[in-house]
This record gives C-alpha cells, sequence and structure tokens, in this order.
C-alpha cells in the first residue's frame, strides 16, 4: 500500500473521535469610566491633603477583557482556560503591574463528578467564596471596600503560581482550595520554599433564599515580592504598593484571613452581611489585627433599578508596639464606613452607577484609607468622603 493511501486511510479513522470535541473560545470583557470627588486626599501618609476630582476608570467594576475556552474531552471531562487582562480606559495602560493578563491566566481540567483543577494565576478563596456577600463587590464600587483593603476581598492582590480546586456543587455545597507555589529554590531550614508562598480554602452553601460563604488564606512573607525583595517570582508580587493600602507599610512577614459571608433574599429584597479578620505580623516582631463587621442590604425597585445601604465598623489592635506611625497613636484603633449605591439599568449589557462613601477614623486612628480614591486622608483631618457616578458596557 502506498504511503499516501496509509495516510489518508489513517486520518479517516480518526475523524469521527475528532467529531465528538467540542471547543469554544469567548472573547468578553468590560469598560467602565467615570467622573469621581474625594476630599483630604494625601500623596502619602503623614502628608497635608486635598481635594481631588478626576475621571476614573473601573471604579464600578473594574475595566477588564479576556478569553475564556473550554473543550469537551469526553465521557464528563472538560479542558479550561482563561485569559484576562485589565486595564485602564482612561489612559489605555496596564494595570497589576503592567502584565498582559494580570487579572488571571489559568488553565485546568475538569470533571462533572470530581471537580475542577487549574494552574495559572488566580483568585485565593476568600475572594472566591466571601467576596460577593460585600456591598463593594456588589453596588458600592471600589470605594466601598474596608478601610484599606486589609481582607482583601477587593482584590489588593492575586495569587501567581497557582494550583487551585473546586468541587462540583453538592446538595447546594461547593468546596474549594489552592496552593501558591514560592518558585524560589530551598534555603536555610526551608526558608527558600517557604519565602513568599499562599495557600487558601473555602467554601460555600446555597439552600432556597440563604446563602452562606467562608473561606481562610495565609500568605508567608508576601513582602518579599516588593521591589527590590527576595523573591520577585513569588505568590505576590508588587501588590502592595497602593497608596491606600495603610497596613502594609512595613514588611510583612505573614498574613492571614478568615471570613464569613450570609446572605438571605426576599422578593426584591436582599439582607447580608461579612465579618472578617486579618492579621499581619511585621518584620520587626510587631503585629497588626483587625476585625470587620459589614452589614448591608439591597432592593430592586424595578428590573432596572437597584440600590444598597452598608454600614461597616472596624476594629484594630496593634500589638508589640503602642501605635503604627500615621495610622494610629494607639493600640486600639477603629473605623466606621458607610456606603450608598444606585445601579441603573439601560440595557442587558450597560449600565450607570452612583455611589458615595464616608469613612471616618476614629479612637486613636489618624488616617482614613478609601480605597483608590489616590491616597490616604491628610494630616489635616481623619476623615474622607468619595463620590462617583460612572458608566459602564459589557461584551
Amino acid at each position: 500500500m502506498k504511503p499516501s493511501v496509509r495516510l489518508a486511510g489513517a486520518l479517516v479513522a480518526l475523524t469521527p473521535v475528532a467529531a465528538l470535541a467540542q471547543s469554544s473560545v469567548t472573547l468578553y470583557g468590560l469598560v467602565d469610566a467615570g467622573i469621581s470627588y474625594a476630599n483630604n486626599v494625601a500623596p502619602k501618609l503623614g502628608a497635608v491633603g486635598g481635594r481631588k476630582i478626576q475621571e476614573t476608570s473601573g471604579i464600578g467594576v473594574p475595566s477588564r477583557w479576556g478569553l475564556r475556552g473550554t473543550e469537551d474531552l469526553g465521557s464528563g471531562n472538560v479542558a479550561v482556560f482563561v485569559l484576562e487582562n485589565g486595564f485602564s480606559v482612561a489612559n489605555g495602560t496596564l494595570l497589576q503591574g503592567s502584565r498582559l493578563f494580570g487579572r488571571q491566566a489559568y488553565v485546568g481540567l475538569g470533571n462533572k463528578d470530581l471537580g475542577t483543577v487549574t494552574l495559572g494565576r488566580q483568585y485565593e478563596s476568600v475572594v472566591d467564596f466571601v467576596g460577593p456577600f460585600v456591598s463593594a463587590r456588589q453596588w458600592g464600587t471600589q470605594y466601598g471596600a474596608h478601610v484599606g483593603d486589609i481582607d482583601n476581598l477587593y482584590t489588593t492582590f492575586r495569587l501567581n503560581n497557582a494550583v487551585k480546586y473546586q468541587s462540583p456543587t453538592l446538595w447546594g455545597v461547593t468546596l474549594g482550595g489552592l496552593y501558591a507555589f514560592s518558585n524560589q529554590a530551598d534555603g536555610p531550614n526551608g526558608t527558600g520554599f517557604a519565602n513568599n508562598r499562599a495557600w487558601s480554602v473555602g467554601g460555600s452553601f446555597t439552600h432556597d433564599a440563604l446563602t452562606l460563604g467562608v473561606g481562610h488564606f495565609h500568605l508567608s512573607n508576601p513582602s518579599a515580592g516588593s521591589t527590590d525583595g527576595s523573591n520577585t517570582s513569588g505568590a505576590v508580587v508588587g501588590d502592595y504598593a497602593n497608596p491606600t493600602a495603610i497596613f502594609y507599610v512595613r514588611p510583612v512577614t505573614s498574613q492571614d484571613v478568615t471570613a464569613a459571608g450570609v446572605a438571605y433574599a426576599l422578593n426584591a429584597f436582599t439582607v447580608g452581611g461579612a465579618y472578617t479578620y486579618a492579621k499581619l505580623r511585621y518584620t520587626d516582631h510587631t503585629s497588626f489585627s483587625m476585625s470587620n463587621y459589614e452589614v448591608n442590604a439591597k432592593y430592586r425597585f424595578t428590573p432596572a433599578l437597584l440600590a444598597g445601604v452598608a454600614a461597616v465598623y472596624s476594629i484594630g489592635d496593634v500589638e508589640g508596639a503602642s501605635s503604627i506611625a500615621n495610622v494610629s497613636d494607639g493600640p486600639h484603633p477603629h473605623w466606621l464606613q458607610f456606603n450608598a449605591g444606585l445601579i441603573y439599568s439601560l440595557s442587558r449589557r450597560t449600565d450607570v452607577y452612583g455611589a458615595v462613601v464616608y469613612q471616618k477614623a476614629l479612637n486613636g486612628a489618624l488616617t482614613a484609607a478609601i480605597v483608590n480614591v489616590g491616597g490616604p486622608s491628610g494630616t489635616n483631618s481623619r476623615y474622607q468622603v468619595a463620590t462617583t457616578i460612572g458608566l459602564r458596557h459589557r461584551f
């Protein structure tokens, strides 16, 4: 038999197998732009603040575009991937440290009965399972995140080098976990392997109108990923640089966050809340912990109109030192925050939104820090107010 005939026969034999595989790739995205105002904005801790009016990008929901793909491998198995870019619509620049796919980048395999395993740059379990319960992720905008986003519910950072598992949903329960490698050679006493690594676990439960979520994550020496740090290829790289991330002004040796959220829907009305406990340990052997208590409610007046309100009370505890410079002059700083927001849908893919956030530093706290307004409150005041109106379109 001639080689060409044998090759043709082989191709014909393979054709039915190839026809069974179904795949799809989806281009998706969201463009968000607006105008924002904030008072008492300082360029750094301890500086004098002033008012700031600016065009903003991604305050309602961060602007992004991405590619999402699946391939049916047969017998309930699939291959999946996501490549997601974050950008500023105000000036066209890349976000997340100028990464091409800084929001997410992963590939994996899934099975309808066993769950899904993915590898790459991904979200940790507190973001996945508790993040949806806070007002900032629903209608309160980035400005409504908890002070300094110390609990990462508005994704101050994502995790590199991560292997992640998510179970199928059984009886309303979904479980997940993640391990992010340091990608560093082992050093004395194993410090290289643990230098800038992370892990997390979490889960959710849904029954009728009730939804619950819990999660915990741990970071080992995340400040090693800062500029000129000892491991800039690890789990967290360059993500502590936001000027309103006031609790990361000293190098961090470990960070732990435990969180829980709840929501109950009554027709057009939903009430919910979240509790988070975050603890930072610093290289100078001091530490700082904070408990955030949030209650929130939203009401859908019409299919097109949604409004929400929330209150957040944050209680800090300085351990090993009596204060944190320019953040607290006592051992127990407190913060009080109110969020209010409104979303009006012009179509299924386009809406306008507005939000007002007020944050006050209390009981020894020196600085308010509404996330991403451009800086913390200045030395001339212990409160901030931020307002924004915006337009966003999904595709």
